[in-house]
This record gives C-alpha cells, structure tokens and sequence, in this order.
C-alpha cells in the first residue's frame, strides 16, 4: 500500500451560470431539447472572471482545509487537460500566480480527463522527496466548443480543482491501474495547436481544427467493451471485488456514462457519486471535484475504501482505490 492522505480539497466554479434553457435559445432549439440531449441542467462558463482567480479560490480553499500557508508546499503538479498556452508548461504558470517565497518544484502531468487521478498515483511515489504536494487542474472547456455539435458541446463544463497530500501513517493507494487503448485514438481529440496541423501551413480557417470533437458513440462502445474487465482485473489484483469498495468516484463524462456505470456494475446507486446534473464533464478537473464533493457532502470514514475510476481522450483508463487514513 502506498501511503498518502489528501489533506485538503478545493474547488471553484464560474460564476456564470449557463442553464439548459439558456443553451436551447443560444442555439435555436425549442425548450427543453438541450437538457433532453444531455442531461445537464446547468454548467458553469467563465466569462467575467480569470482563470487565474478561478484555480486561486480552489487553492486557497485547499490550502485552508489543510490550515497551511503557500510555503508548506514541496512540489506543484499541474494536471490540467487544457493548456493555457502551449510553451512553457503550465505548472510555471501556477508557481507564478502562487508566488511563493521559498523555492517549489513544479512539473506537469496530462492524460486528459485522468490527468488529476494519474497525478495522485505519480505523487503517492514522490512524497519521500516531497513531503506535501499540490496537485492543481484548471479547465476551461468552453473555449474550444462547437456549438452546431449539441451532443458534445452541451456536456461540458469549466472548473478548477486543488488537493493537497502528505503521506499517512495508515490508509493509502491499495490498488492503482493504468491502460491506453489507442484504436480509439482519434475518438476525441482538438486536431490543431500542434506540429502535426501547424498554423503557419494550414489552409483554411484555422478554428476548422481548434474545435474539440468527439465521437461519442464510437467512444461508449470501446469503454462498454474494455471498462469491465479492467475494473474486475484490478480489484482482484488485491483481493478485492466490488462490494468492499465504500464509495465510487467516476470520472463525469456523461450522464448516460453514469447511469451505464450503475448498470454495468450493478453497483449500489447511493455509493456513486454523481453531480454531473449541475457540473457537467470539467475534463480533468471532474474526478478531483467529485472527490471534494464526496468529503463535503457524505460522512467518509476512516478505513473506507474510494475507487476513483475514470476514462480518457486516447482512449485512456485509469483506476485508483484509496483507503482512507
């Protein structure tokens, strides 16, 4: 077992408010069609404020839980899905805003939409050198939206997550797995800001490949498929099946993605943490807010045991079980 505690959890959400019915106008629709599609009933999308600010409050709301200062912090790990630019790395960016007096480290860990969770299985690992560690994500998914593509736009969501570790005396990462299934490689991607479609060549309007894109049906089926067996072979790696896991926190791809979990797994519904009616998909930001909802909204006991499991862009899995200290 990897010893590690999360000390301390925050998040931050736009204020601005964007609800279904907002949406169903925004894109002509008649009422209701947008919720209908998506099963969100409202997102949050950055418009009067920074991003700055937004990944600010949910470190200052971490940083509080934890009652510690800036300078208590050893190492900063971005784990943010979206870049704010492409050069330098974002973990800079977030030492820059932080400010602190005394020298961090920094670096950056994407894997999409698992980059917060492949970060805390990375960081469980480093605590010896690094004795408290900060993991950020800051995404801004409203940015790079198409808005004639309602079944995947629709979904998303921006917000900004912070957790904050220290190694424990008790409890830890029981079990962690990670895999990549790269026959889905194109199923979600942005095809530009990269070498391989660089804007000084690109013929045409260059927002043609800076929009995201999804595949959404080819995407479910490949999940459907291999997310199964990845959960059951995992578990028992350790021992473990579904019933000695306390809590479940996935990644909030969808909601037809959540009720398909509850389903596939048969799992008890009350175990699955679920806010995806009012967060929507925040990429990376989505299985650290889950997680901070669940400390914020449940009574999590010591000895329990919390299976976060997710998918990515890649197409990515990703599974850590933590017992609680």
């Amino acid at each position: 077992m990897k010893s590690v505690n999360i000390v301390g959890t925050g998040k931050a959400l736009p204020k601005n408010e964007v609800t279904a019915s907002m949406v169903d106008e925004m894109c002509h629709f008649e009422e209701g069609r947008t919720f209908k599609i998506t099963g969100l009933e409202k997102r949050h999308f950055l418009k009067d404020e920074s991003a700055e600010s937004l990944m600010g409050e949910a470190i200052e709301q971490a940083l509080a839980r934890a009652n510690m200062q800036v300078d208590d912090i050893d190492c900063i790990i971005s784990a943010f899905a979206v870049s704010q630019q492409a050069i330098p790395y974002n973990g800079a960016w977030v030492h820059g805003i932080l400010k602190p007096t005394r020298n961090i480290a920094s670096f950056d860990i994407n894997m999409t939409c698992l980059s917060a969770l492949r970060a805390f299985d990375v960081a469980s690992n480093l605590l010896e050198s690094y004795p408290t560690i900060l993991i950020v994500t800051c995404d801004i998914a409203s940015v790079g939206l198409d808005w004639s593509d309602i079944r995947t736009a629709g979904i998303f969501s921006d917000g900004a997550s912070a957790m904050i570790l220290k190694k424990s005396e008790r409890g830890g990462i029981v079990v962690s797995n990670f895999e990549t299934h790269s026959s889905g490689f194109d199923y979600c991607q942005i095809r530009g800001a990269g070498v391989k479609i660089p804007p000084s060549t690109y013929q045409g309007d260059y927002k043609e490949v800076g929009y995201f894109e999804m595949n959404g049906k080819k995407l479910f089926k490949l999940s459907s498929k291999i997310l199964p067996t990845f959960i059951e072979t995992t578990l028992a790696s350790k021992g473990l099946t579904l019933d000695d896991i306390d809590w479940i926190v996935p990644h909030q791809a969808s909601q037809a993605s959540l009720s398909h979990i509850v389903r596939m797994l048969k799992v008890d519904k009350s175990k699955l943490i679920d806010i995806f009616r009012n967060h929507g998909n925040q990429i990376a930001s989505s299985i650290p807010i889950a997680l901070h909802e669940l400390f914020m909204t449940k009574e999590v006991k010591s000895g329990q045991k919390v299976m976060m499991i997710g998918t990515s862009a890649g197409v990515g899995l990703g599974l850590v079980v933590w017992e609680v200290p």
